[in-house]
């Protein structure tokens, strides 16, 4: 019980961490970071952590394989349906549909922790 509230608390724990070490150390005027770029690695890694933990499977090379289709699909609309691609452009869109995509697989681990 005590490993699933854990695993239930621990994006909210993260997001307030992160979010009260960038204005304390005022991240946001030296670097062009937000939270949501920081908590997504903290996320993979809770992903495959606490999959491990519940499952005693990885969920992880599955996630990497979602991602780098992701990734694909985004490339290939730059280039056929925008003509043309701007790496900067492409790496600050591809890493936050990234995090939604890691929020939402997080939520549903979760949710399939809990109704079995």
């Amino acid at each position: 019980m005590l490993m699933k509230l854990l695993i239930t608390l621990y994006p909210i724990i993260i997001f307030t961490l992160i979010a009260v070490f960038f204005n304390f150390f005022k991240i946001r005027k030296h670097l062009p970071f937000n939270v949501p770029d920081v908590a997504t690695f903290f996320l993979i890694f809770g992903l495959h952590y606490f999959s491990r933990q519940v499952t005693h499977v990885s969920i992880l090379p599955y996630f990497l394989l979602l991602v780098s289709t992701l990734a694909l699909i985004l490339l290939l609309l730059d280039l056929f349906y925008y003509r043309e691609f701007s790496a900067k452009k492409f790496l600050h869109f591809f890493w936050r549909v990234t995090f939604f995509m890691t929020l939402l697989l997080y939520i549903c681990m979760v949710f399939v922790i809990f109704t079995n």
